[in-house]
């Protein structure tokens, strides 16, 4: 199957299998294959791909000083296997549950320390 790879792939919504929202797809990681074309391999899920779409300077501090200190499995971005995703609709459905994932950890920890304190939210 061919299509146009970022357009279709990069940012979009993933959805895990009980409907939650599992963030947007930040990277895309190809193997280089020899003698053939590169396959997309995985999918990467992580604030510190998303960084460094802009800094790796910064997504590297990120990565050392904050990201690795929200838990197991964090320091590091969170690769899917493409072969886990499936179109649907306008969103990616990734055959997985969030929350046994380090996928959540930054949102959560924003939640637990920072949104449960603000009144009415």
């Amino acid at each position: 199957m061919r299509f146009p790879l970022v357009a279709e792939v990069l940012d979009e919504q993933l959805v895990d299998v009980h409907d939650v929202k599992a963030g947007r797809i930040d990277g895309i990681v190809l193997e280089v294959r020899d003698g053939k074309p590169a396959k997309l391999a995985y999918v990467e899920v992580s604030p510190i791909t998303m960084l460094s779409r802009f800094s790796r300077r910064f997504a590297r501090w990120y990565a050392t000083r904050i990201d690795r200190r929200l838990g197991p499995g964090r320091g590091v971005p969170f690769r899917i296997p493409w072969t886990r995703l499936a179109r649907e609709g306008t969103s990616l459905r990734v055959d997985l549950d969030v929350r046994s994932t380090p996928i959540m950890a930054l949102e959560d920890w924003l939640d637990e320390h920072i949104l449960s304190h603000i009144p009415g939210a």
